[in-house]
């Protein structure tokens, strides 16, 4: 019995933990938002869309993608390469994960690869199957 009660309290604490280590990061993250520029004036200069924060404010972040952890780190590279994303969810009203989605396959269609199974399109192509 003492040790079913030792252990419910260690996977409480170690709950306790994990879950306030996500309630601190993201704490972080609203006061660097509050503090960018593009935040408070509502509005980004061209600085500003250039940068993951900008990029953030614009919706180009998701559970699958998460840009919070650039922003909370300082990362200092000019943000993501996302105009034809924007593109793609303006035009078509997709989530940032489907619009990279479609993305990527109109790459791999313009470079000649079979979107659905990644195989080259060119007819010389050899392949081995096992």
């Amino acid at each position: 019995m003492k040790f079913v009660i030792g252990g419910l309290l260690i996977l409480a604490l170690v709950a306790l933990w994990y879950f306030f280590g996500l309630f601190v990061g993201r704490l972080r993250l609203s006061r660097r938002l509050a503090q960018s520029r593009s935040y408070r004036l509502g509005a980004g200069s061209d600085e500003d869309s250039r940068s993951f924060v900008g990029d953030y404010h614009d919706g180009l972040n998701s559970r699958n993608f998460d840009i919070s952890i650039n922003i909370d780190g300082d990362d200092s590279r000019p943000g993501l390469d996302s105009d034809e994303v924007r593109i793609i969810m303006a035009a078509q009203g997709v989530s940032f994960d489907k619009a990279r989605l479609i993305r990527q396959q109109q790459l791999m269609k313009h470079n000649g690869i079979d979107p659905a199974t990644g195989l080259s399109l060119d007819p010389k192509a050899v392949t081995f199957s096992s």
